[in-house]
């Protein structure tokens, strides 16, 4: 069968599944030379001049077969397996090199457009997400209870006014220390409008539920510390923490709300008593989720029983999260829970257990995406990548070409105009690349910045932008020389690549295009192509359930297939006719078949999204398959006959010799516990 490239990728993954027959392994003796059987410099295959060690060996495997801690419980003939493979594998790609299929135009575009996808989420999880993605879990193992003050201070503020906000702050700061209750002071003195309802109170949370600035000041304090001011994008807040606690597990719990249907004192008392009425009911031994989908005015949830699906700590309002969070075991109900919906009857149903950092990993990825510290991150990687490469910057020129245009419509029409005879003028330079004022033109205009108060100053916050993501790119051109773990990655894709290619040319398409050698391999050996007893089925599909009852009627008198087919066939309703063939159980609709007689039809079916009849014409006796019929089983086999051939020759030619049972010693060195393989580097037997 022919292999895709999707198949090949990641070519170490794949070793182990290309079925090639062990053809050369030749046994080295360690009798005559005393060898120690552990040492990651021990040879254990050589071809051409070239080695492979035990230590390649084992990068090797670990890469294929996930982690060392799998490695080491794997067998001996387990390795053995894999040697061979893997030096076939090699030598395969040695050959391709060899044949310059490396330099092929198509291989070399396939190349950098895969090194262009990979390289910007690999540099950007390596150098941006990882250690926001792992801070946001250590985070997350607690949850903090915090109550704020803030006066606020646009981000843009005049340096007067972010003074008097701050001497604010340090005001209310003062008389706080001095004694003050901190929850007066926010119900009184707080800019943040919630103040007026929870007296500063948010809550508990987690780490990303907060602006960057303002988690690490409360992560960083103790419990009855206030801390601050502390600055952020909202403006100066004063920081206490109330409690902390080990992260509550998500729950799952259900509910049933009766809103009230009025704005009275008497239609909030006849909302309780209906709850108070179902509550009784449900502790009478009622089903709660039966009296959910009944009588809840909650829709949503109502059709699922109540069921409100898993969820943590701050997701529902207050009263709601409080009740239902004080429940300890699964199918405890709550007391009625009153909040601004209605009265609620809560059961908890499950409690999940904490996620591992690998369960929670793709989670935090997605939360880390969303979050502006990433986007900053970035920026920050790019503006040190700007210091590294000594780039330039003629922030005279950008000026003095902007204010050519009206201030308060500049964005407009530097959009619309550009820059005239100054577009081509170079405003930057990063190593061996130039950028122009119509680069920075074409920035502004897919950026989509919306015009504000000081435009000047917004194309300047660009142009910082725009430089910084050009050093965030600079870093991405160069990451081969600068990551050697991206370096494997890339030359393990382009020997996936080439085994590709090169076993396309030399036994995939061969062997489905050698008509002569299929027939003569097939000659002699034609018995063990064979069909079983198979029942050939007349399939009748259609959307309709009327055409298919007449159908049934044609059949039950008698009538011929094509003559059934044929009648209705200018009919509105559709009708489709198959011959099938089945043996035994298809795990489908079709099974139907296997409990008729010769002449019998089944009921209506479902088949996926039409309706189906099956109609039993004969059952077909053993028989063996003629030559066009096993055509497809015959390529596949001569497919394994001519690798065989195929890596028989290349070791052979590269004068190749393995030495399996000096893998006796694999994994068994302490050198490392846990390794960061770099594959295609671990052996030279790349002929390179």
């Amino acid at each position: 069968m022919r292999r895709t490239l999707f198949q090949l990728l990641p070519a170490f993954a794949l070793i182990l599944g290309i079925t090639i027959p062990i053809l050369s392994g030749c046994s080295g003796s360690m009798s005559a030379v005393q060898l120690d059987p552990t040492d990651p410099n021990l040879i254990v295959a050589e071809s051409s001049g070239d080695t492979l060690t035990l230590g390649g060996f084992e990068d090797a495997y670990v890469a294929s077969n996930g982690d060392w801690a799998s490695a080491e419980s794997d067998s001996l003939a387990a390795y053995q397996d894999f040697l061979e493979r893997y030096v076939n594998f090699r030598l395969k790609v040695r050959q391709a090199r060899e044949l310059g299929l490396d330099q092929d135009s198509t291989i070399r575009a396939e190349m950098a457009e895969y090194r262009n996808q990979l390289a910007r989420p690999y540099f950007t999880d390596q150098a941006v997400l990882d250690d926001i993605i792992a801070d946001l879990f250590e985070k997350q193992q607690e949850e903090l209870n915090v109550s704020h003050l803030l006066v606020r201070t646009e981000e843009g503020a005049s340096p007067a006014d972010t003074l008097r906000a701050y001497e604010r702050v340090m005001s209310l700061r003062d008389s706080i220390v001095a004694g003050e209750d901190f929850e007066e002071m926010a119900f009184l003195r707080s800019e943040d409008p919630s103040a007026r309802r929870n007296r500063g109170n948010l809550g508990y949370f987690t780490g990303g539920r907060m602006v960057l600035d303002f988690e690490r000041a409360a992560y960083g304090a103790t419990i009855g510390e206030v801390v601050g001011p502390v600055r952020t994008r909202f403006g100066y807040h004063l920081i206490k923490v109330n409690d902390r606690r080990a992260r509550t597990p998500e729950i799952r719990a259900s509910h049933i709300l009766i809103r009230v249907q009025g704005e009275t004192q008497a239609d909030s008392l006849a909302a309780r008593q209906t709850a108070e009425e179902l509550q009784a009911r449900i502790q009478a031994g009622e089903d709660f989720a039966t009296l959910a989908r009944q009588y809840s005015d909650d829709v949503a949830s109502g059709r699922n029983g109540g069921d409100l699906g898993f969820f943590g700590v701050g997701r529902m309002v207050q009263p709601f999260n409080d009740a239902v969070f004080a429940l300890q075991n699964p199918g405890e109900m709550s007391d009625i829970v009153e909040s601004r919906f209605g009265f609620h009857l809560i059961r908890l149903e499950e409690i999940k257990a904490l996620p591992t950092f690998e369960e929670s990993e793709p989670d935090l990825k997605r939360l880390a995406n969303e979050l502006p510290r990433t986007a900053l991150r970035r920026r920050q990687i790019g503006e040190q990548e700007l210091q590294a490469a000594n780039y330039t910057f003629d922030e005279g020129l950008v000026d003095l070409a902007v204010r050519q245009f009206d201030a308060d419509s500049l964005l407009l029409q530097l959009r619309r105009d550009g820059f005239g005879d100054r577009s081509n003028d170079v405003f930057a330079t990063i190593a061996d690349s130039s950028y122009t004022l119509e680069n920075l033109r074409t920035h502004l205009t897919r950026s989509g910045v919306r015009p504000g108060a000081n435009q000047l100053t917004q194309i300047h916050e660009e142009v910082e932008n725009y430089l910084a993501d050009q050093g965030f790119n600079y870093a991405l051109s160069s990451l081969e020389e600068r990551d050697p773990a991206f370096r494997a990655l890339l030359e393990q894709y382009v020997d996936g690549v080439l085994l590709f290619k090169i076993s396309e040319d030399s036994v995939w398409t061969p062997a489905a295009q050698d008509a002569e050698g299929l027939r003569a391999f097939h000659a002699g050996r034609e018995d063990q192509y064979r069909w079983p007893e198979r029942r050939r089925v007349l399939s009748f599909t259609s959307p309709s359930d009327s055409m298919l009852t007449l159908v049934s009627a044609d059949l039950d008198a008698g009538n011929d297939a094509a003559d059934i087919l044929a009648r209705y066939e200018d009919s509105v309703l559709t009708l489709r006719l198959d011959t099938l063939f089945i043996a035994d159980s298809t795990n489908t609709p079709l099974d139907t078949a296997l409990g008729l007689e010769i002449g019998q039809r089944s009921d209506i079916v479902p088949e996926r999204s039409r309706l189906a009849v099956y109609y039993l014409d004969d059952i077909e006796a053993p028989r063996v398959k003629t030559f066009s019929e096993a055509r497809a089983e015959l390529v596949t086999e001569y497919q394994e006959v001519l690798e065989g051939i195929w890596t028989t020759r290349l070791r052979a030619r590269y004068q190749t010799t393995t030495y399996p049972n000096r893998l006796i010693g694999a994994f068994k060195s302490p050198r490392m516990e846990d390794i960061s393989v770099t594959p295609s580097g671990a052996t030279e037997m790349s002929g390179q």
